[in-house]
């Protein structure tokens, strides 16, 4: 059999599960191409092939991935995995969803054998099977860039976020990944040049004991190298004894998904937490000198334009320019289907129709006049991606200002540090380039 595995967008990191399913599907019996289009666009010849499989592993990746098989003849057998597998699957009948990946459903479904000891949990990726990390998102500090690698201590995450695609597929459970694949995976990413890894757990504190002994094994055998990873507002918290083992542990940021300012919608989305919170969470990660890079959804059905003044207002006081990426300003829910959100009473008297072509249900908002308040900010982003990040952060900000007659920023003299990011954050973007904002420029919701 000759089978090509496609991925689309992962978010710019290397498709591990596309070199995983590699180590799980490379027998004699099975020739297998990887072609990644967020890399480079390749002339492909589809009937040259048996078999697709198609990584939808997030919404970006799915609309790509839907625009590149429409008119094309396709194999007798294509078949999708990751977060939005079922939802692509379900929006083309030539399409079958494996949920599975452990399991016999895909050796069966392509009718081949495959390596009898592959498991998710112990199998250490092959990724010379796909493209090289130089291709990938890297650590930026200053005008000096690293080679990025990543990696997961765990899949599937314990909390169940009504906007996260994460519980439409595990549905509050979570597994680990075995020390040995983990640390493994690393090695191998560093010896191909991976200066610093970026933990890919939905979040590094659902086992927080776990997570936290891989961390202190790899620091122990790579000194040199450096880490960033994604908590939770609410286990920033919880757990905050632990981020002295962070600090100790060559972690240089952690990501956080703080949303919105707004109560009520935090509690809409069941985020746990509040907007208090918010500032004993910042204030955890500076005592431990750990950057905190909070990322945000500001545009929901409920936003009432004060919102926006509160979230430009936490990153002013606590001086969090260099760790907000603009476009986060934009930012609108999505809604896909199978989402927890449709199950809220809330969310449905807002509710559109379904638009199989993006994935998502519409919205409309409770106040008319947000919804130009987000339009004009996204159209500025999308009109000046050449725009240095510092100036389009203070232009949002003054189109911010000018809508809600408020004056928020009142340091003139704001010192900028040097902090260290990534060319491309988890979330959307981390300085909208020409290729990122062609994935989103129809400004429907974002993910």
């Amino acid at each position: 059999m000759k089978l090509a595995l496609l991925s689309f967008y992962n978010l710019g990191r290397q498709p591990k599960i596309i070199a995983e399913l590699y180590k799980k599907l490379n027998t004699e019996s099975v020739v297998i191409d990887v072609f990644d289009y967020s890399i480079k666009e390749y002339e492909l010849l589809l009937e040259n092939y048996d078999a697709i499989g198609i990584f939808a592993s997030m919404h970006t990746a799915s609309v790509l991935a839907t625009e590149f098989l429409n008119g094309k003849s396709l194999p007798n057998k294509v078949f999708t995995f990751g977060l939005y597998g079922k939802i692509l699957s379900d929006s083309d009948t030539r399409i079958t969803y494996i949920d599975d990946l452990d399991g016999p459903n895909l050796e069966i479904y392509l009718e081949v054998d495959t390596n009898n000891n592959f498991t998710l949990k112990n199998s250490i990726p092959d990724r010379s099977s796909v493209p090289e990390i130089s291709n990938y998102a890297q650590l930026v500090i200053g005008d000096t860039k690293l080679l990025t690698g990543s990696v997961e201590t765990t899949y599937g995450c314990r909390h169940s976020c009504t906007h996260c695609p994460v519980p439409i597929q595990f549905n509050g459970r979570f597994k680990t990944f075995s020390e040995e694949k983990i640390i493994n995976d690393v090695s191998n990413q560093i010896q191909s040049g991976a200066q610093h890894i970026s933990f890919d757990d939905p979040d590094f504190f659902n086992g927080p004991k776990y997570s936290l002994k891989v961390l202190e094994k790899l620091c122990n055998k790579f000194p040199s190298v450096t880490y960033d990873a994604t908590i939770k507002v609410e286990h920033i918290i919880k757990y905050k004894k632990y981020f002295k083992e962070l600090e100790n542990s060559n972690i240089l940021f952690v990501t956080s998904a703080f949303e919105t300012t707004n109560d009520n919608v935090l509690r809409i989305l069941d985020k746990r937490h509040t907007y208090n919170d918010l500032f004993k969470s910042i204030s955890i990660a500076k005592e431990h000198s750990i950057d905190i890079r909070p990322t945000w959804m500001p545009f929901t059905p409920w936003t009432d334009p004060v919102d926006l003044v509160n979230i430009v207002s936490l990153i002013e006081d606590y001086e969090l320019r260099e760790t907000v990426d603009p476009i986060q300003l934009t930012i609108k829910l999505l809604v896909p289907k199978g989402s927890l959100m449709l199950k809220s009473q809330e969310f449905k008297k807002y509710m559109g129709k379904y638009d199989k072509d993006s994935f998502t249900y519409s919205w409309h908002y409770e106040r008319r006049n947000v919804e130009y308040l987000q339009t004009l900010l996204f159209n500025y982003v999308a009109e000046n991606e050449e725009v240095d990040s510092k100036k389009q952060y203070l232009e949002l900000i003054n189109i911010i200002q000018s809508f809600t007659k408020t004056n928020i920023i009142y340091n003139k003299t704001y010192k900028y540090r040097e902090v260290p990011k990534l060319s491309e954050t988890w979330f959307c973007c981390a300085e909208p380039n020409k290729i990122q904002l062609q994935r989103i420029k129809s400004n429907t919701a974002l993910i």
